[in-house]
């Protein structure tokens, strides 16, 4: 009795910042279950703290719980409507289930109600851009460029993410400090392992593993499905270190299957998860992430391999000294445009991308089941909306203007970005019935199928050209007309449309891009030569030679585990600048 009025007592003076302030260490550390129990305690005893109710609801987030991650949330926007930490992660959640429109809402609440909490900013101008509310999306961008030049100081880089930086288009010194920035925060009080690894110069087999949260139903598992099982075995033991949940696909399965040792990691804090991949031996450490949502840099931060690099996942630098290597190939990053990486170029000779396209046969579509007309010229994009810019969509409309009858066949991710993209047609003088919208399918092999049915491709052209829809057309069939830009988000598009054998569709200005369109969409013979010129190039192009992309890989492998041997890896400090290739030509 006497404990419990000296507790009630002194309440008033008690404060769940301590509580808070050890969840948020124990979060930094990966300890999320530890961070959890201590927020629990920390709502049994402060149930009217707003902060402790959102930092609850985000560390359930982070362990998938979300139906009980988005009550903590609501909670803690009943105690405080305007705390902005709750509508971001909120609009974090809503975003990331696909309701965009609620989600922009939240982020819009976050900035109304700090105006300083600039995280908020990045990520309603990138949630706006999915749903081509262009106008407001112009003000967001405005608004961050503003408060990059305004501060001479670093402040500003830690609201304003790496790929955001990307799309204002800020100068390649500030994009390349900005990823810095972000790497070290990753690296912030952690101390690197003794690998061992690194005194086997001369192993039997290269251990190569790849971490990753996308060993699932997502791009980065579709590309790699099926490529794993093509690693020479006589020479490499293959290693994936999954950081995702099991959404127990066929793709998930499928790498499961196909590699020598899967570990589920999902629930590894980052220091268990490098100690695992620094005991088990790893050589080469491969990150299929970089800067992206659910990354585990903090784990390539405790230098776990002796070599580490990073391929596929994030189209810019990582910027991190504990990334020895980025693997490129020579269309994407030609040599005038190596100063943007702080790693070590690995060139591949071909084209950079290993795409599977076993989902390429076996489906079957036709054009009414899509309402698609049956005799038109049908243009398409299937690219993520946040890649459509308002010039794509003009010059998209520009096209249709000059190609009568054709059609416009776009992804329908929701349906305010079909409200506005068929507004903005009306605006432009296209009636907006000559839009199209697909809706996602359930699986891959049918949407390929589908996709099968277009002429040609429209890629965006403005800020991030389309990756794996690229990899996705060509292996459908449908030829894909782009322009590359000077950023690698820009110019993917370009290598995988030569490596397939039509690089007279890579074009040099959005001049030459419209003539083209206009001209194919004019000309139903040559159009459909192209097509069957792709379908042809399946049996010699290398894009479509996923042994051979394979063996590029495991060659650029052994040329990192050599220089790491005659110590001439990054490892040791010298962050220079470097250029390395398996080209023959180029040796």
């Amino acid at each position: 009795m006497l404990w419990t009025l000296l507790r009630s007592a002194f309440r008033p003076q008690a404060s769940a910042n301590p509580l808070v302030e050890r969840s948020l260490l124990l979060r930094r550390s990966g300890r999320l279950r530890d961070a959890e129990i201590t927020l629990r305690d920390a709502a049994l005893n402060f149930p009217d703290d707003p902060v402790v109710a959102t930092n609850l609801g985000v560390i359930l987030l982070e362990q998938d719980a979300g139906d009980e991650g988005v009550k903590w949330l609501q909670r803690a926007l009943a105690l405080d409507a305007r705390c902005a930490p709750a509508h971001y992660n909120l609009a974090n959640f809503m975003r990331a289930a696909g309701r965009r429109e609620e989600a922009a809402s939240h982020y819009q609440h976050a900035v109304d109600a700090d105006p300083t909490f600039a995280p908020a900013r990045g990520e309603l101008m990138t949630c706006l851009l999915e749903l081509c509310e262009w106008d407001r999306a112009d003000i967001g961008a405005d608004a961050l460029r503003a408060i990059v030049e305004k501060d001479p100081s670093s402040s500003w880089m830690r609201y304003i993410a790496p790929l955001t930086a990307v799309y204002l288009r800020l100068a390649t010194d500030l994009r390349k400090a900005l990823g810095a920035y972000h790497a070290a925060e990753y690296a912030r009080g952690v101390q690197t392992l003794a690998t061992r690894s690194s005194a086997d110069g001369n192993p039997r087999k290269l251990h190569i593993a790849y971490l990753s949260r996308d060993f699932r139903d997502h791009p980065v598992g579709h590309l790699l499905g099926n490529v794993f099982a093509l690693h020479d075995r006589s020479q490499f033991e293959v290693f994936a270190f999954s950081c995702g949940p099991d959404d127990a696909s066929i793709y998930r399965k499928s790498i499961v299957a196909s590699v020598d040792h899967y570990v589920d990691a999902h629930a590894m804090t980052d220091d268990e998860l490098a100690s695992d991949i620094a005991q088990r031996g790893i050589h080469i450490l491969i990150d299929l992430a970089g800067h992206t949502t659910g990354n585990r840099l903090a784990v390539l931060a405790r230098r776990p391999a002796p070599v580490q690099a990073h391929y596929l996942g994030f189209p810019a630098t990582t910027g991190a000294p504990y990334v020895d290597y980025f693997i490129t190939d020579h269309i994407v990053t030609p040599p005038e445009l190596a100063y943007e990486f702080s790693e070590t170029l690995m060139y591949m000779p071909r084209c950079f991308m290993v795409s599977d396209g076993t989902d390429a046969s076996g489906g079957s579509a036709s054009r009414p089941e899509e309402n698609l007309p049956a005799e038109a010229v049908v243009f398409c994009n299937f690219n993520t909306a946040s890649r459509i810019t308002r010039d794509d969509f003009h010059l998209w409309m520009e096209v249709l203007r000059a190609v009568p009858d054709s059609v416009l066949w776009l992804l329908g991710q929701s349906g305010q970005v079909v409200a506005n993209l068929r507004r903005e047609a009306e605006l432009c003088g296209i009636r907006s019935d000559r839009l199209t919208f697909a809706q996602r399918t359930a699986e891959k092999r049918q949407h390929l199928a589908r996709l099968s049915m277009a002429d040609l491709m429209l890629d965006t052209i403005g800020w991030h050209n389309g990756h794996s829809s690229t990899s996705d057309a060509l292996w459908a069939g449908v030829p894909v007309l782009t322009a590359p830009n000077r950023q690698f988000a820009g110019r993917v598009a370009a290598s995988l449309v030569t490596a397939a054998g039509l690089p007279e569709l890579v074009t040099i200005s959005r001049d030459e891009y419209l003539r083209i369109a206009v001209e194919l969409g004019n000309d139903r013979v040559t159009l459909t030569s192209l097509k069957r010129k792709l379908v042809d190039a399946k049996r010699t192009a290398p894009f479509f030679d996923t042994q051979a992309t394979v063996r590029d890989l495991e060659s650029l492998y052994h040329a990192m585990w050599s220089q790491h041997k005659t110590a001439q890896s990054r490892i040791s400090g010298d962050y220079n600048n470097l250029v390395v290739t398996t080209d023959k030509a180029d040796q």
